[in-house]
């Protein structure tokens, strides 16, 4: 249709699927942002920012890779943080609070391992060479090394 007989008053219309830009490189679907960035972001929202790269990386890679992160994992993640940050505030007893951050901790880390399995293959699927992902860099670096890795791997794909 030209633009001549268009309808100027009809609302416009948009394609809402998921495109896939680089067709076999599904990792070129995550946008590019500075992993100092990242960092900064983390460190001045005292570390709610990692919660959203999370919750939004996680689901992502859920809509892109065969091995997904469960959407429980993530509400429990999220839900014991907000609890976690909730009982900090409050006088309620410390022993509450600390059995409720170890669980939180526990249930972050294995978020990590998952979402970096997901990561490492929509990473190695559209690349020629099989990129790894350490295990103690994840463990003590997790959003701003796999933001790290991301870029590495949109610049080498692109």
């Amino acid at each position: 249709m030209s633009e001549e007989s268009a309808n100027i008053y009809e609302a416009p219309e948009a394609e809402l699927t998921q495109q896939n830009n680089g067709g076999n490189k599904p990792i070129l679907n995550f946008d590019r942002f500075s992993a100092w960035g990242v960092f900064f972001l983390c460190l001045f929202t005292f570390g709610i920012y990692s919660v959203y790269w999370l919750v939004s990386r996680t689901n992502k890679a859920n809509a892109l890779a065969k091995n997904q992160v469960s959407q429980g994992l993530v509400y429990g993640y999220v839900a014991l943080y907000i609890v976690n940050i909730a009982l900090s505030f409050t006088g309620i007893s410390p022993e509450i609070g600390g059995i409720v951050s170890l669980i939180s901790f526990v249930v972050a880390i294995v978020l990590i391992f998952s979402l970096r399995t997901s990561i490492k293959e929509l990473i190695n699927e559209g690349s020629n060479e099989p990129v790894h992902l350490g295990g103690i860099l994840t463990f003590f670096f997790n959003v701003i090394y796999f933001q790290y890795k991301i870029n590495e791997a949109i610049d080498n794909q692109k």
